[in-house]
C-alpha cells in the first residue's frame, strides 16, 4: 500500500514543524562560526531522515487504524473484522507494533460489546421481574421522582408516569414525609402504614429501601396488601368475642336460677318445676352452640367431598321431614316438599347434606310467619353461571317470612350474624346454622344463592353437582326415548 499525496504533504508538514527550530539553531551556530556548514549539510540530512522515519511510521500506524475502523463500519458484521484482514496487511510493510495495538483495540472492544451485551440481558432480565412482581413496585430518583413501576403499581394507583413526583401520586402526608426522611438519610429499609381512602378501604404494608446505583440514591417502595389478613383477625376477634358472649348469656341464667332454687323457692313445687324447666332449655341452647361449633370446625378442616361420593336427595329430605316433624306440628306451619318421584342423586356425604338441608328448613320454620308457608323444591338438570359447564340439581327452601333488608344478604353467612338478635335467640338460634351450610356447599363444590324481599319472604338455593349416571342406565334412557 503506497503512500498518497496527501498523507506525504501531511508528512512534510509535521516534519518542517519539527525541524524548524533545530535547522534554525544550527543556521545560528553557523554565522558564529562555530561549526562548519559541511557539519550542517550531514546534521540536517541525518535529523530529517530520522524524522522522517518516525513520521512515516506514525502515518503508516494513522492509516491502518483509519482503514481498520472504516472496515468495521461498512462491514455486515463488524464482530468478524479483525486486525489479521488483507485489507489493512496485505500489501503494507506494517511493523508489529500496529497489529499488536490494533489486536489490544480489538480485544478491547469486544470485551466492552460483551459487557454491554450482558447488561442489556441483565437489565432485560431486571425489567421482566419488576413487571411480574405480584406486589405493586414503585422505583424513584434520589429527587424523588418516579423512575420506574411495575403493572400492579399502576393498576392500583392509575396515574403513574415517568419523572413524576411521588407526592404527586400517593395522597398521603405521612408516607410522602417517610419517604423523603429515607431518601435524605439513605436508611436502608423503613416499614410503614397505609390505608387508601376508597370505598373498599384496601390496607397495604408500604416497605420503603435506599440503594446506591452508580453512586446515586435509589428508593424503592413496596405496597403489601394487608386487607384480607387484618379482615380476618376483625372476623377471629369478633369470633372470640361472640362465642364468649353466647356462652356467658346461658351461663349467667344457670347460675341465677340455682342460686334461686338454693333459697326458699326452691321448696315450692311449681316453681321449682318452672325453674328446672328454664335449666334444661337454657342447658340445651349450650348444647346445641357447642354441637354447632365443633360440626362447622370439624367442616371447615375437611376436604372436598370426594367425586365418587353419592347420596341420596330424597333419603336426605325423608330424614329431615322427620326430624322437623314435631317443629312443624307445634308452629303450625305448612311445609311444602316438591321434588322429582325418582330418586335424585349428587355428589355428597348424606349426613351433611340432611344437617344443610335441616338447617335451612329450620331457619325458615323458625323465622317465618305464624300459620306460614314453607317451600322446599328440588330441580334437576339445571345451570349456574358460578358452575359452568356442571350439570346441577338445585335444593331450595323459601319462606314467607318478613324478610331481610340488602345491607344484611352479604353476611348471613358469617358466623353469629344475626339480623335481629334479640328475636334470634328468642327463638333459640346458635347463630351458626348459615355458616355450617355455607361451608358444606363449599366442601361440596356448590353454590349458595341468598335473595329476600322484605314483607314477601326469602329464599335460599344451594347448587350441587349431580352423580355421574351409570352407564347401563344411560343406554337404558336411550332404548326408552
Amino acid at each position: 500500500m503506497t503512500q498518497t499525496r496527501a498523507e506525504q504533504f501531511a508528512v512534510l508538514s509535521r516534519l518542517l514543524r519539527i525541524s524548524s527550530g533545530f535547522l534554525l539553531a544550527l543556521f545560528i551556530l553557523l554565522l558564529w562560526g562555530r561549526i562548519a556548514l559541511i557539519d550542517v549539510i550531514l546534521i540536517s540530512t541525518a535529523g530529517v531522515c530520522v524524522c522522517w522515519f518516525l513520521l512515516s511510521n506514525d502515518q503508516q500506524i494513522i492509516r491502518a487504524l483509519r482503514h481498520y475502523f472504516q472496515h468495521k463500519a461498512s462491514s455486515k458484521n463488524p464482530a468478524e473484522v479483525t486486525p489479521t484482514s488483507s485489507l489493512m496487511f496485505g500489501q503494507t510493510n506494517s511493523t508489529s507494533e500496529i497489529s499488536d495495538l490494533l489486536w489490544l483495540m480489538s480485544s478491547a472492544e469486544k470485551q466492552a460489546s460483551s459487557a454491554y451485551h450482558q447488561l442489556k440481558v441483565n437489565h432485560e432480565y431486571l425489567f421482566d421481574v419488576l413487571h411480574q412482581l405480584p406486589l405493586p413496585l414503585i422505583l424513584l430518583d434520589n429527587r424523588g421522582h418516579v423512575q420506574e413501576f411495575n403493572e400492579r403499581a399502576k393498576l392500583l394507583f392509575g396515574h403513574l408516569h415517568p419523572n413524576k413526583p411521588i407526592a404527586f401520586v400517593i395522597r398521603n402526608n405521612g408516607l410522602i414525609e417517610t419517604i423523603n426522611q429515607v431518601i435524605q438519610s439513605g436508611t436502608g429499609l423503613t416499614e410503614t402504614k397505609l390505608t387508601l381512602a376508597r370505598p373498599d378501604k384496601q390496607h397495604f404494608s408500604v416497605i420503603i429501601s435506599s440503594f446506591l446505583v452508580e453512586e446515586k440514591s435509589r428508593t424503592a417502595i413496596m405496597f403489601v396488601d394487608q386487607t384480607t389478613t387484618l379482615e380476618a383477625e376483625r372476623m377471629r376477634a369478633e369470633f372470640v368475642a361472640n362465642v364468649s358472649h353466647e356462652l356467658r348469656t346461658p351461663l349467667t341464667s344457670i347460675m341465677g336460677f340455682v342460686e334461686t332454687l338454693q333459697g326458699q323457692a326452691g321448696d315450692d313445687p311449681a316453681t321449682r318445676e318452672k325453674f328446672l324447666k328454664i335449666l334444661q332449655q337454657q342447658s340445651q341452647r349450650m348444647l346445641r352452640l357447642v354441637s354447632d361449633q365443633l360440626s362447622l370446625a370439624k367442616i371447615e378442616r375437611s376436604d372436598f367431598v370426594p367425586k365418587t361420593a353419592k347420596a341420596s336427595l330424597k333419603q336426605a329430605v325423608e330424614r329431615v321431614r322427620t326430624a322437623l316433624d314435631h317443629q312443624i306440628k307445634t308452629t303450625n306451619v305448612t311445609v311444602t316438599i316438591d321434588m322429582p318421584e325418582t330418586s335424585v342423586m349428587v355428589t355428597g356425604i348424606l349426613d351433611e347434606l340432611i344437617q344443610m338441608i335441616q338447617n335451612l328448613t329450620e331457619n325458615a320454620i323458625r323465622y317465618g310467619r305464624q300459620n306460614g308457608q314453607v317451600e322446599l323444591i328440588i330441580t334437576e338438570n339445571v345451570t349456574h353461571d358460578a358452575l359452568p359447564g356442571e350439570n346441577l340439581t338445585s335444593i331450595c327452601v323459601a319462606d314467607d317470612g318478613d324478610g331481610i333488608a340488602p345491607s344484611h344478604l352479604p353476611r348471613l353467612t358469617e358466623r353469629f350474624y344475626r339480623v335481629d338478635k334479640g328475636r334470634s335467640r328468642e327463638m333459640g338460634g346458635t347463630g351458626l346454622g348459615l355458616a355450617i351450610v355455607k361451608h358444606i356447599v363449599s366442601r361440596h363444590r356448590g353454590h349458595l344463592d341468598i335473595t329476600s324481599a322484605l314483607g314477601k319472604g326469602s329464599q335460599f338455593t344451594i347448587y350441587l353437582p349431580s352423580a355421574p349416571q351409570p352407564a347401563d342406565k344411560k343406554k337404558l334412557a336411550r332404548k326408552l326415548s
